[in-house]
This record gives C-alpha cells, structure tokens and sequence, in this order.
C-alpha cells in the first residue's frame, strides 16, 4: 500500500516522536539506579543501599518531563494525521510543522532536564502548543 505524501511525513515524524516517548523511561530509570532510589519496595533487592523514595528532585525532574511529553506528543500525533488525511495542508506542511514540533520538544526536555532557568522550558512548550492549535484550527477551517 503507498501512501500519499502527507501520511508518508506525519508517520515518520510520529514514530520519531513516539521512540522519543518510549526511550524516556530508560532516561528515569537511569536516574533511579545511579541514586539508588526506588518507586517500589521490590525494586530495591539487590541494590545495596537503595531505598523507596518518591522525592528525589533528580528522578522526579525527568519524570515530569516524560509526563510533559505525553501530554503534548500524543495530541500532535492525533492532529497530524487528521490534518494530513483531511487536506488541510500539503506535504510540506505536514513536514513543516512536525520538524517545528519536534525541535521543540526536544529543547523542552533538554531545558528541562538541565534545569536550565524559566523562560527557556516555557518558549519551547508554547511553541510546541502553537504547533497543535495551529493543526486544530486548520482542520477545523478546511472542513468547516
């Protein structure tokens, strides 16, 4: 099955999103095991030293930031393949506005991550906001 052009680019730029998404929770744990700091009881056998703690700022930060992108990335996956299979835009839009997307919520976690200070996280979020309101608003337009 070939798919059209717009499809072609909102896949793509997806699943580049969504391996973003999924590798996040490597990136916590990750944080977890170097501070020995655990969500659960039975996660702690075989760590000396470790211990249930659901306040570390470290874990929490990056936690936050994979909850961030769940809930901006799954709404943009959402609104690019209805954007792409309404018409509302051409190929280089779906391609356009994704790279945009993308670029910020990478800035998002890194700002976030690195605890870099306010405005950095806020401009990266809201550009990725005017990204899904933009895609909403177009849809809505072209079919209305």
């Amino acid at each position: 099955m070939e798919l059209s052009a717009e499809l072609e680019a909102a896949a793509w730029w997806s699943t580049v999103l969504l391996l973003k998404l999924a590798t996040f929770g490597m990136i916590t744990g990750q944080a977890r095991f170097q501070r020995k700091v655990f969500a659960n009881e039975e996660d702690i056998v075989g760590h000396e030293g470790g211990q249930v703690k659901t306040t570390d700022v470290v874990v929490e930060r990056r936690r936050r930031a994979h909850l961030n992108d769940m809930e901006n990335i799954i709404p943009f996956i959402g609104l690019i393949f209805i954007y792409a299979i309404s018409g509302a835009g051409n190929a280089g839009c779906v391609t356009l506005v994704s790279q945009i997307f993308t670029a910020a919520r990478v800035i998002h976690t890194v700002v976030y991550i690195g605890a870099i200070r306010q405005p950095c996280r806020a401009l990266a979020w809201i550009v990725g906001l005017i990204c899904n309101v933009y895609l909403g608003v177009k849809v809505l337009v072209h079919m209305y």
